[in-house]
């Protein structure tokens, strides 16, 4: 049997992760579910014959999406804020490749599907109810805007994997760790993304009005640094992902008995 990953090995992992935490999963889902519901009950505008603005759709699915998506994406690793059970996690009988696997699969495939059921039964119950043909189903609204807002759902995965990475890199008290090392991390690179813009176009003054110009501007004023932002740019949206992911299983890897 293959030592690095065995399907049937993956597929217990994953029976077992939703055994231990069922409860606790369907309790998340009618939260949230709970939450749409009585947001879209204020946001009913009566005058307006109950019509539902797309912005206001849109908004509770992302926040739903990245909120509880690193809230849900840190639980899946809970186990390695107790001594005890992080010992019981390494001691399973299955590589570290099935183990991040399974947290993977939760994290990036498992969840997102279930949070679009369930707001897309919570939104379009609510739209049916309406009896305005001006309503629109938030699917369709997404389906329309995905070419123009497609880098959401790459920030997205790197954030999972971001946030994953952390829950087994800190341990205790994970999410917060995590979330104020990614606060860091992003100030930090805003901050090297105005030394870098400075050091390439000058510090004379004949350029320090330039310093207050979009990120747009600044990349037409600059080849060199249109060239380095699309560079990172790049990166962030299709690279960051899979390097977290592989520096999460060597991170693990590290986590012996």
């Amino acid at each position: 049997m293959n030592n690095f990953f065995s399907y049937e090995r993956f597929s217990l992992l994953v029976k077992r992760q939703w055994t231990e935490n069922y409860f606790i999963l369907m309790m998340g889902v009618v939260v949230y579910a709970s939450i749409v519901s009585v947001i879209y009950s204020i946001n009913f505008d009566v005058e307006s014959n109950y019509t539902l603005e797309k912005g206001k759709q849109t908004a509770m699915f992302i926040l739903g999406l990245f909120a509880g998506g690193t809230l849900f994406t840190n639980y899946i690793f809970k186990d390695f804020g107790n001594n005890i059970q992080t010992m019981s996690f390494l001691m399973t009988p299955a590589s570290h490749f099935e183990k991040l696997s399974v947290g993977l699969f939760y994290a990036l495939i498992a969840f997102p599907i279930t949070l679009f059921f369930v707001f897309g039964a919570v939104d379009y119950t609510f739209v049916a109810l309406s009896g305005n043909q001006s309503n629109e189903i938030l699917y369709k609204v997404i389906l329309d805007t995905y070419q123009e807002y497609s880098f959401f759902v790459n920030i997205w995965v790197a954030l999972q994997v971001f946030v994953l990475l952390g829950a087994i890199y800190f341990g205790k008290m994970s999410y917060i760790k995590t979330a104020f090392s990614g606060f860091l991390i992003v100030a930090t690179f805003i901050l090297f993304e105005y030394l870098l813009f400075k050091i390439i176009i000058g510090d004379d003054s004949q350029h320090n009005h330039n310093i207050n110009l979009s990120i747009e501007n600044r990349a037409n004023l600059s080849p060199a640094f249109k060239f380095i932002l699309d560079a990172s740019k790049y990166a962030l949206y299709y690279a960051l992902a899979p390097f977290l992911a592989v520096v999460a299983y060597f991170k693990l890897k590290e986590k012996e008995v």
